[in-house]
């Protein structure tokens, strides 16, 4: 009977086992080709890199394992394939996904760059007052949230960023908070919470539905979508040659969730909304913020920074911001992953401490250059989902 396992049963299972590996690593490398162009390609796509490479180097081991003590040499031509494709696709993710290259070989920064943060907070209980002094001491001079907890949550916020503009009298940013600090520095708009060291002169925002997918039943709880544009005012009236620059607009983002939803069609919705914007907007009155109505359209962005529930380098991003640039690869390194889902189960939750979904974007416009960016995980003011990420640009 051993005799037989070993001269049938061995060879084949190792053989089986190379070309599984190397089917692996055919479905990843059409994933990282295809991205979201289609729907199918699109759940290959969003395996994560570790689970397919990772798995390709075990089902390797395992054939080399069956064949040595296989009397029959299965898979003696598959195993040196795979081994090659093995090595050409963990190279690639080493260095031309994670950029480890780049980790000895830091740039200087110029002293002239704009420093934004962003997080997603996910609504859950954050220690802000201590997350908005380390954001203070860290330089960063733009910050976006999204999702803050209501109430109190977001006054300590608030109140733990007034040094951007601080005043001896009380001002209302809106009818539910106050601050002791200039209104033109911060702007809260149903999810989205905005500070910044610069003034704001005139904000939009636009809303979308989740799409819907082909079966009803399959449906997840996906949360509507929205796009926040911001106008900023970095030089007050004028630069050193007397002439007013541009305004700094910056798009914030928090894009529909929905998960079984193909990406293409969120993110034509997406644009849709954003070309049939109605207009109406605030702008920063002379101690408070007033209805403007007088938008044609939405500015071009210098940024777009926020969770656009979409992985990066996907092709239907170009729809939404095309001829960006992806501050991570311009200049990040590192596994880049922004957000890890919440999984209770200690078990199920392991493989998902592999997995990187980099789904939390900053996307540069053609005025800017990205000169750093950073992924910081904030456990130490409390246990969210995502990441936050610190983009710092500077003027071309």
């Amino acid at each position: 009977m051993l005799g037989w396992v070993r001269r049938r049963v061995l060879p084949r299972c190792a053989k089986l086992s190379a070309l599984l590996g190397l089917l692996i690593l055919g479905a990843w490398i059409t994933g990282r080709v295809l991205t979201d162009q289609y729907p199918w390609s699109q759940f290959l796509w969003w395996v994560p890199p570790i689970w397919m490479v990772g798995s390709a180097w075990v089902l390797l081991m395992l054939s080399a394992a069956l064949a040595f003590f296989a009397r029959r040499l299965g898979g003696l031509f598959l195993r040196p394939m795979l081994l090659l494709a093995c090595i050409g696709c963990t190279g690639y993710l080493v260095f031309g996904v994670w950029k480890v290259h780049r980790i000895p070989f830091a740039q200087p920064i110029p002293s002239d760059t704009i420093r934004i943060a962003h997080w997603n907070q996910s609504s859950k209980r954050v220690d802000q007052q201590g997350w908005a002094k380390a954001m203070l001491d860290d330089g960063v001079d733009i910050v976006f949230i999204a999702n803050a907890s209501w109430g109190k949550d977001r006054q300590t916020l608030l109140d733990g960023f007034a040094p951007y503009a601080p005043e001896q009298k009380e001002r209302w940013v809106n009818y539910s908070y106050r601050v002791h600090a200039d209104p033109a520095h911060f702007r809260i708009e149903d999810d989205a919470f905005i500070a910044s060291r610069f003034p704001l002169v005139r904000t939009g925002m636009v809303t979308m539905s989740s799409p819907t997918v082909a079966d009803d039943s399959l449906r997840a709880s996906g949360r509507d979508g929205w796009v926040m544009f911001a106008e900023f005012d970095l030089s007050g009236d004028s630069d050193e040659s007397g002439t007013k620059r541009d305004p700094f607009i910056v798009w914030f983002v928090d894009l529909p969730s929905e998960p079984l939803a193909w990406r293409m069609r969120t993110m034509r919705s997406v644009s849709g909304a954003i070309k049939s914007w109605d207009g109406h907007g605030a702008i920063m009155g002379r101690h408070v913020w007033e209805a403007d109505e007088g938008g044609e359209a939405f500015p071009e962005p210098d940024l777009i920074i926020g969770d656009f529930n979409t992985l990066a380098g996907s092709e239907s991003l170009d729809i939404v911001a095309p001829n960006m640039t992806d501050a991570f690869d311009a200049v990040g390194f590192g596994r880049g992953r922004t957000w890890t889902p919440r999984v209770d189960n200690r078990y199920l939750r392991q493989p998902f401490k592999l997995a990187d979904w980099r789904i939390d974007l900053a996307l540069v416009g053609a005025r800017w250059n990205p000169v750093r960016y950073q992924i910081k995980r904030p456990t130490e003011w409390g246990w969210v989902e995502h990441r936050v990420q610190i983009v710092e640009i500077a003027l071309k």
